[in-house]
């Protein structure tokens, strides 16, 4: 598979994904604020690192098949995907990334930069991302310099055959904070930020 065919190019589908993807996240928001719209209201947490990781892309198969998706939509919000990266480099750092793809791929991908800049690969230059299947059952959204990836679920009741996939995922506790808190001076989390924290993440609590 030639993988630079899966960036997204033209204008008028980033156009139409970045509609899809204000209707799963608050784009503008980040971490620990509300980043996921009313109709998720299941989260559990994952290192961003591993969201790095040809292993995590092995869940993201196993949850699409359960969702029936035959994509997943990887995309990275910082850098800005228009202001900067479109504008340097005239496509855009989205990708609409088969199912089928295999871990390794999925690894190549991310490290695939532009010729003419290497470093500004997924894999390198990523801050805040998004993975998000076509039936927004499920999304994922992660920060780098939180060190965290938030899965969201829109009805758990519906979707508990989720969960058994979702098993080293965890909900928002104090290895969670710990994670984040490796981020901070003298790895100490604000009380305020963790406060944030459970209150926008703690199930059934919104």
């Amino acid at each position: 598979m030639n993988l630079e065919t899966l960036f997204v190019r033209e204008k008028k589908e980033f156009n139409k994904l970045i509609g899809i993807a204000s209707d799963t996240f608050y784009i503008e928001n980040r971490l620990p604020e509300q980043v996921f719209r009313e109709q998720f209201n299941y989260f559990l947490f994952e290192e961003f690192d591993w969201a790095m990781d040809k292993d995590f892309w092995s869940t993201i198969q196993q949850l699409s098949i359960e969702t029936k998706d035959d994509y997943v939509l990887t995309a990275v919000l910082d850098p800005n995907p228009v202001e900067y990266f479109y504008k340097e480099f005239n496509y855009y750092n989205w990708m609409k990334l088969p199912v089928n793809l295999s871990p390794d791929e999925y690894l190549d991908v991310l490290e695939l930069g532009p010729e003419e800049s290497p470093a500004d690969a997924v894999l390198y230059n990523s801050y805040t991302v998004i993975w998000l299947p076509p039936s927004m059952k499920w999304a994922i959204w992660g920060e780098r310099s939180y060190g965290v990836c938030v899965l969201g679920i829109q009805d758990v009741n519906n979707s508990a055959d989720l969960l058994p996939i979702l098993k080293n995922w965890r909900s928002i506790d104090e290895t969670v904070l710990s994670w984040v808190g490796l981020n901070f001076v003298n790895q100490q989390l604000p009380q305020e930020i963790a406060d944030t924290f459970f209150l926008n993440y703690s199930n059934g609590v919104k």
